[in-house]
């Protein structure tokens, strides 16, 4: 069955992603797995799965008497300051559990192709020493990078050992993988690499610097004998207690995450109804996407790592995977359907209040009843009108409708959302339940706070007007490194105002005539960011204060001419050039040296090539009104002809 399930499980994932690669492995606790000849080894970054290696670290350090889970992280590392009192209050479990406050990632140089650069894991106290809180430690949990990077130092500082090393050898080798390791350790550029692609088009391994947060490798087997060490009565690498300590719902109150010790989740109630726990971590890299999936008291361990498609599908496809080795075993899990909710025409006069404007962690929206028959939800800052209606329904919630309720057309949409209203710290908000239809694979499921609100945010008619004089602008990404995978994947910022409500952007909500700040602060809300103004003569450019990262706005942007061959690189400085009349339409030959990239966007900032992609030569077009950006290090030059 073990084969049978393993090729099955290469067939299905494909036909889940966007590309060719995938692999998936199934063990059960009788079951080993015996080497694989070279040629059939694949190798692929596992995201945040990493951080069940960061989580069993620690807890073999608790085991040994050496780290407190409930001690505050300063006791290890009294190098860890931020500009906010509260910092001393973080715990080793809060960074386990991501209810730390911390504002989510600094993620500068955080995803590189083809490249390791120590920088992220070495600044980071510096950088982080900069940052405020945005709560209170332990007050709600929020997905964070930073805390399992944190936990990376207080791994080094507590074993005297690099994450790298102490993954090696107090993980891998009593386990037995010999193929897992670290971007910064043994596993970068490992010739089994699985290929990674985008839209079909072949690019270099993208890695994180974050060892602990996003940048362990591993194969698809390994990683499923490393979830063999977390079955119940397996203490290969951890006692009993601290297993138990990790799949406990940290925060058990309902919308507020149901995150474990490392684990995304430790409960569903699918598999709860059949009386077996399972317990789940998925992680994504840019192009790399891996799910690691565990019933412990039934010693079974599922992975699905692939390049294309998100750990969500691959967490679907292992519990497909698991249901049949449950099936085996004489358990059979009942995954209920999704029912249509009962609708009523008109929305209770107690809700006519809530009329005003909410906001989540990226955008800002304005919520109305119109004639009480339907709740309208506008996100006011769309480029296109973006408008979801929702149908009051008899459980007291909210259910999006496909079409135009006044129509009388209007279906419940495919995809079930319900909205129900609740509040957090005295503000209204809005939680969700979301069911994904997946085909064959099933229904993805999701809840938690959505949107809170805000009101007006009033502020003067200058500072407005300075934030309106910017309205449409885009910042282009200038300081990352040249080998950084936001040149490919998040290039620029667009800032837009707000129709009709001063006082916000499509960023956050604005503080005076430089800075901006993140609007809701709630259960969920991740990688929250300010953003600060830089003027530095006639050029204008945006510092987003978390990520570290610095953007230059496009008027500030010069232009490329046929008369200008040859670009001088920096280090940490991309040149960025709008492409000229003379150049537009041109082909040229670029001779692009080592340790730089060139990425080449048309009209509408779409990529259109990158000295990544694979196969596509030096002969490009330079399309009309443009962009193109050269990145390198000091010292180098790339020509064109």
């Amino acid at each position: 069955m073990k084969n049978i399930l393993k090729s099955a499980a290469a067939a299905a994932a494909a036909m889940i992603v966007t590309a060719v690669s995938a692999s998936a492995v199934i063990i059960k606790a009788d079951e080993t797995i015996p080497a694989a000849p070279a040629e059939e080894i694949t190798m692929s970054s596992i995201g945040s799965v990493s951080k069940m290696f960061g989580t069993a670290a620690a807890m073999q350090l608790v085991d040994e008497g050496k780290l407190e889970l409930d001690a505050p992280v300063t006791d290890y590392l009294p190098d860890f300051r931020m500009d906010d009192s509260r910092y001393k209050d973080i715990t080793i479990r809060m960074l386990l559990s991501h209810t730390s406050g911390l504002m989510g990632t600094t993620g500068e140089d955080f995803m590189l192709f083809d490249d390791i650069d120590p920088a992220p894991h070495d600044e980071l106290l510096s950088k982080i020493s900069k940052q405020k809180l945005k709560a209170d430690p332990g007050e709600f949990a929020a997905y964070c990078n930073d805390g399992f990077t944190l936990l990376e130092l207080v791994i080094e500082e507590v074993s005297g050992e690099s994450f790298a090393e102490y993954v090696e050898k107090h993980i891998c080798d009593p386990l037995g993988l010999t193929y897992t390791g670290t971007a910064l350790g043994r596993a970068f550029r490992s010739p089994y690499q699985a290929d990674v692609f985008s839209s079909y088009i072949k690019l270099p391994a993208d890695y994180c610097m974050a060892s602990a947060s996003g940048g362990v490798i591993s194969t698809a087997e390994e990683l499923s004998r490393f979830g063999k060490s977390f079955f119940t009565g397996n203490t290969e690498l951890i006692s009993e207690s601290s297993k138990n300590e990790m799949k406990k719902k940290n925060i058990d109150k309902e919308y507020e995450g149901g995150f474990g010790l490392g684990w995304d989740t430790v409960e569903d109630k699918d598999y709860e109804a059949a009386g077996v726990q399972v317990v789940a971590k998925g992680g994504d890299l840019n192009f790399q996407h891996a799910s690691l999936v565990v019933a412990p008291d039934e010693d079974i361990s599922v992975s699905v790592l692939t390049s294309g498609g998100n750990s969500g599908c691959n967490e679907l496809f292992a519990k497909a995977l698991l249901d049949i080795a449950l099936e085996e075993k004489g358990i059979k899990v009942e995954h209920t359907a999704v029912q249509p909710k009962e609708l009523l025409t008109e929305v209770p006069e107690k809700y006519l209040a809530l009329e005003d404007i909410y906001a989540d962690s990226s955008s800002i929206y304005r919520i109305t009843f119109p004639d009480r028959k339907y709740m309208r939800v506008e996100n006011l800052c769309s480029d296109i009108t973006s408008v979801n209606e929702f149908m009051y329904t008899t459980e007291d919630s909210f259910v999006l409708m496909d079409g135009k309720v006044e129509s009388g057309k209007a279906v419940q949409a495919k995809d079930q959302t319900v909205l129900k209203v609740t509040s957090y710290n005295g503000k209204d908000c809005f939680v969700y339940e979301q069911y994904m239809d997946q085909g064959i694979l099933g229904a993805m499921s999701m809840d938690g706070y959505l949107y809170m609100r805000e009101g007006e945010n009033k502020v003067s008619d200058e500072v407005q007007k300075a934030w309106e004089d910017r309205n449409g602008r885009k910042y282009y990404i200038y300081t990352e490194k040249y080998s950084s995978v936001m040149y490919m994947a998040d290039p620029f910022i667009k800032l837009s105002t707000v129709p009709d409500v001063p006082g916000y952007t499509n960023i956050g909500a604005i503080v005076d005539s430089d800075r901006i700040t993140y609007c809701a602060s709630f259960p969920g809300t991740r990688d929250l960011e300010t953003y600060t103004i830089i003027k530095d003569g006639d050029v204008e450019k945006m510092k987003a204060e978390t990520s570290n990262i610095t953007a230059i706005s496009e008027e500030s942007i010069p232009v490329l001419e046929e008369d200008m061959n040859t670009i001088a690189l920096r280090t940490k400085n991309a040149a960025w050039y709008k492409i000229g009349e003379s150049l537009g339409g041109k082909v040229k030959t670029l001779d692009i040296p080592d340790k730089a990239a060139v990425y080449i966007y048309d009209r509408f900032d779409n990529l259109c090539y990158s000295s990544y992609m694979d196969g596509y030569g030096n002969n490009v077009v330079f399309p009309e009104n443009g962009k193109i950006v050269f990145l390198g290090e000091d010292g180098g030059k790339v020509t064109f002809s």
